[in-house]
């Protein structure tokens, strides 16, 4: 892992530097309605030259996060700020030789905090969604070069799904785990993707990664979150469902794995918890340092809003609920912050080092719910 990378530490001082300053003064409270709140949030998102991941200290390019975004900014009517920040993105990729997480500093791109199995799903789904064949086609030896790096990297052969040795940073990015049901929804995303883009590599074959996700993680009634992890966990409960990797009948599952997820507590105080409790034995030790139980009970923002949409497609009530939830969170602190404790409260790290981030660019996706 790259914790000894001086890009990484240097970023990550400017965190530290960062949430000190927002323990001392406060996050930006902005004025309006829940709506106007995000909107506020998105715009101080936009740097001139790309959507960033937050207002405060992810103020970078993040592959993960603009990607998920991509759909939301699009019908809010952003198409040109998307496509300019994609062709900003890609092109320091095609600098550096290969796709990462995160572009640092403007012209360093790094994977926080190892390869990730979202990067390149995510990406090549955006530019679809976007309808940025052109940027697809003018990037195709890079894709070409980071299809096949992904399949030596993430597909197991023997197995037909993700391997299980290893770790793969994904956007729950400082938890550990076994051939994940996340990592292996991811790498259905990406075959699936693939299929639009018939120029590029096909190189997963016939592999019916669904089913195999089917067979090792359903238990009946949730996805267990790894091969080593029998209980369940929100971002592997929503991924293979918002790639729809199971057709019609993934619609009763969806609402089997939801009712397990709200009556274990993923839902409170507002959607999504990654885990019903801290699990801190899988917790990667530099985040531990910092910001124990990051991505253990926590409430993430960014999960959220994935989780509602597919929540209103199959229980309206429950939906208008919890999004109300959030909605209140959002106008009581004034701002689309990150991460929330199990108790309502802004997530704080190890002796208030860390403070949750602020200004979001997944206000994006509340708003398209709004």
């Amino acid at each position: 892992m790259g914790f000894l990378d001086p890009v990484l530490i240097a970023a990550g001082a400017n965190v530290l530097r960062r949430s000190f300053v927002r323990r001392l003064r406060g996050w930006k409270r902005y004025p309006g309605t829940v709506e106007a709140v995000c909107h506020g949030a998105l715009e101080d998102c936009w740097t001139g030259e790309f959507y960033a991941g937050s207002a405060g200290h992810f103020r970078q390019f993040w592959t993960r996060d603009l990607a998920m975004c991509t759909p939301a900014l699009l019908r809010l009517g952003q198409r040109e700020r998307v496509i300019r920040s994609w062709e900003w993105g890609l092109e320091r990729f095609e600098r550096a030789g290969r796709i990462a997480t995160t572009i640092f500093f403007g012209r360093f791109p790094r994977d926080v905090y190892d390869y990730a199995c979202d990067s390149l799903p995510l990406l090549l789904r955006a530019l679809r969604d976007a309808d940025a064949d052109h940027l697809v086609r003018r990037h195709q030896a890079l894709l070409a070069r980071e299809i096949a790096r992904y399949h030596a990297l993430v597909f197991d052969p023997d197995s037909g799904m993700a391997r299980a040795k290893g770790y793969f940073s994904s956007p729950r990015d400082c938890m550990t785990g076994r051939s994940t049901a996340s990592a292996n929804a991811f790498l259905g995303s990406l075959q699936r993707t693939l299929a639009d883009f018939p120029w590029l590599p096909q190189p997963f074959g016939q592999a019916d990664i669904g089913r195999r996700l089917r067979e090792t993680h359903w238990t009946g009634e949730y996805f267990r979150d790894a091969l080593d992890r029998e209980a369940p966990s929100g971002d592997g409960n929503v991924w293979p469902f918002h790639f729809g990797l199971f057709g019609e009948e993934g619609d009763e599952m969806r609402r089997s794995a939801f009712r397990t997820l709200e009556a274990r507590g993923f839902t409170s105080p507002v959607p999504l918890r990654y885990f019903e409790r801290r699990l801190p034995k899988s917790e990667l030790f530099v985040p531990w340092l910092f910001t124990p139980n990051y991505q253990g009970d926590t409430s993430w923002t960014q999960m959220g809003p994935i989780y509602l949409k597919l929540l209103r497609e199959i229980d309206e009530w429950s939906f208008l609920a919890q999004r109300q939830a959030m909605s209140a969170m959002i106008d009581r602190d004034r701002n689309y912050l990150e991460v929330y404790l199990p108790d309502g409260r802004p997530y704080r790290g190890r002796a208030g080092l860390y403070q949750a981030d602020e200004g979001m660019i997944w206000a994006a996706m509340f708003l398209d719910l709004l």
